[in-house]
This record gives C-alpha cells, sequence and structure tokens, in this order.
C-alpha cells in the first residue's frame, strides 16, 4: 500500500510540477506602481521610472538615475504611455517605456544593460515552528505572518529587479504525504528534477526556544527576540540583493560595443511567422539593428548588429520563449535558429 501510495504521489509532481522556468522577463519595459488616487500619478511615475533602471541596469544605485537625469533628460521621455490599472482589486500605474530611447541613453553614457534573459533563483525554505509539523514554504497565498512576508518579498523584489525570485508549487500537493514520504524521497533532489534554476537557495528556520530561532542553510544566525520575523526579513532581503547582484553581473551587455553575426532563420511558413520574428528581434535588448539579406524555401538570412558579444547574444536570444538556437559558430559569427 505504501509503495502504491508513493508511486500515486510521484505521479502527481510529475503532472502538476513545472518542468522549468521561462527564463525571458517578457514584460521588462512595463511597470505596475500601486496607486492610491490621480493625485499621485506623478510619483508613481517617478518611481516607475526608477524601477525601470534598476531593472534595465541591474543595479540598485541611484547613480544611473541621476546620470540620465543631469545629461539633461526627464523621465517622460522615456514613456510610451501610462494608464490606470485596476489588479485584483487594487489600482495600479501601468507605465509602458520606449526600449530604444532607454537603450540609447544607456549607449550615450556608457551604461551597461541587462538584456531579457533573467535568472532563477529558487527558494527551499523549510519552518519548523514547534507548534506544527516542518514543512517546505511554497507558492501559495497564506495568513501567516512570517510565509506572507517571505512571498510578499519574493514577488516585489522580483518584479523591481527583473529577476525570477520563485518557491516550489507544492499548492496543489498534499504537504502531509511529502512528510510522511520524507524519509524516501529527497525534498531536494524532488524539486531540483522538477525545477530549473540559476541557484538554488536552502533556509532552514527552526523554533528552538520559548522565544528563540535558529537558521540555517544560506543565512546563518540564531535569534533570541520577539522582533525575530523583522530581523530575518532583513537578513533575506540583504541576502537575495547579493545574489541578485552576483547572477546579474554574470549578464551585462556593454552598450558601448557593438558587433555584427550572420542569423539563418529556420521554418518561417508564413507573412504571419515573418512579422512575429521581427517583432521577437525588436523586443530584445542585445539587437542594435537587423538586416534582410535574403531569403529561400527554406530559410531567412540576417545581418544582425547586437550590443556587447556574440555569447551575450546567444545567451540572451537562448531565453526566448519562442526561439530555438539549433546551432552556432563563435569563430564564424553565425547562428542557426527556428520557432518552437
Amino acid at each position: 500500500m505504501i509503495k502504491l501510495k508513493l508511486k500515486i504521489f510521484l505521479f502527481c509532481i510529475i503532472i502538476f510540477s513545472n518542468d522549468s522556468f521561462a527564463k525571458e522577463f517578457d514584460q521588462l519595459f512595463k511597470v505596475y506602481t500601486p496607486i492610491n488616487n490621480t493625485s499621485e500619478i506623478e510619483k508613481a511615475i517617478n518611481n516607475s521610472f526608477d524601477i525601470m533602471i534598476y531593472r534595465l541596469s541591474g543595479s540598485q544605485s541611484p547613480s544611473n538615475i541621476w546620470k540620465i537625469i543631469n545629461a539633461g533628460n526627464t523621465r517622460k521621455d522615456f514613456i510610451k504611455s501610462y494608464s490606470l490599472r485596476n489588479i485584483d482589486g487594487n489600482t495600479y500605474l501601468e507605465v509602458v517605456f520606449n526600449k530604444d530611447n532607454l537603450i540609447n541613453i544607456f549607449k550615450k553614457l556608457s551604461i551597461p544593460a541587462i538584456g531579457n534573459s533573467r535568472p532563477v533563483i529558487l527558494f527551499m525554505i523549510s519552518i519548523d515552528s514547534g507548534t506544527k509539523n516542518p514543512y517546505l514554504l511554497s507558492n501559495y497565498n497564506t495568513d501567516n505572518g512570517l510565509e506572507f512576508k517571505i512571498n510578499d518579498f519574493l514577488n516585489q523584489k522580483s518584479k523591481k529587479r527583473g529577476i525570477y525570485l520563485e518557491l516550489p508549487e507544492f499548492d496543489l500537493l498534499d504537504l502531509n504525504e511529502i512528510k510522511n514520504y520524507e524519509k524516501l524521497i529527497n525534498a531536494k533532489e524532488l524539486v531540483s528534477s522538477q525545477y530549473s534554476y540559476d541557484f538554488l537557495s536552502e533556509i532552514n528556520i527552526m523554533k528552538i526556544g520559548s522565544n528563540k530561532w535558529s537558521v540555517t542553510g544560506d543565512i546563518k544566525f540564531e535569534h533570541e527576540d520577539e522582533s525575530f520575523e523583522a530581523y530575518f526579513m532583513d537578513k533575506l532581503e540583504s541576502f537575495v540583493n547579493t545574489k541578485i547582484d552576483d547572477l546579474l553581473a554574470k549578464k551585462m551587455i556593454n552598450t558601448s560595443s557593438t558587433s555584427n553575426l550572420r542569423a539563418i532563420f529556420k521554418n518561417i511558413d508564413s507573412y504571419e511567422d515573418y512579422k512575429s520574428l521581427k517583432e521577437i528581434f525588436r523586443s530584445l535588448v542585445g539587437i542594435e539593428s537587423t538586416n534582410l539579406i535574403r531569403f529561400d524555401e527554406e530559410s531567412i538570412y540576417y545581418d544582425i548588429e547586437i550590443y556587447g558579444d556574440f555569447l551575450t547574444f546567444i545567451d540572451e536570444i537562448s531565453d526566448n520563449t519562442y526561439i530555438d538556437v539549433n546551432s552556432f559558430n563563435v569563430a564564424k559569427s553565425q547562428v542557426v535558429m527556428s520557432f518552437k
């Protein structure tokens, strides 16, 4: 009976767990800022601009913002449109930024940029409060103080920095079953087999006294005070910011440098496919311009001018939701691609 239940449990994981996370940040140039009334629009626009620069530069330093402003630009110079949106009963200002204008000012001021390809940090956070069985924090809404704060923090930080901060999707699974089978299933191996990520963070939170907590894993400390939740959240934010900075630093695109490559695109079967491909190219941070060279029944050939180097472009295009990189040749600066 136990073997049968275990097989059913594993089968459910295969069905309901994501195989991997999409790493392309497809709304990179769209920012949502909470707003209470129309008198706050100007302030919300300023906040949205700041978030946009943090996302695109990969840095939380305000120096890039002031560098742009001090060069004689206003925040509204980089906005395509803005409008009020109601999301889950809350009002937000949706600000859509002009990608080309932003990249041009980054290029002019020699500010490196981060492309659409964004790292994924997956968090395995176990909580043992002493009042119930230990459990892994999952990506679902909860009224529990600490759980809610962690979920909300990861969600807000993800939007602000333009990076994926994820928790395992255990909401469709019976967490009691996970507890029952914990000796048979290694939780880390289980999660690792079902998710794709750039970094897996393990954090263990355990109550070891009436008012004392121990945290181990990627964050380590002991704390004895009623302010544990606030203290933990400060430690978590510091750790997450450092890890985000490290991962984004590896994806910097040098906007001051350009190079050319030859792109061959297969399986363009219609004019709609061709238009879709043009839109994909237009959306990528790393592409400055494209030039259609020729086409035949099987392929379309482009000369593409890119920011940065060839491998940086391959990294960005490889994570696009709709494109497969079939092969590439660094020596020839040539890449062969197709629709997925």
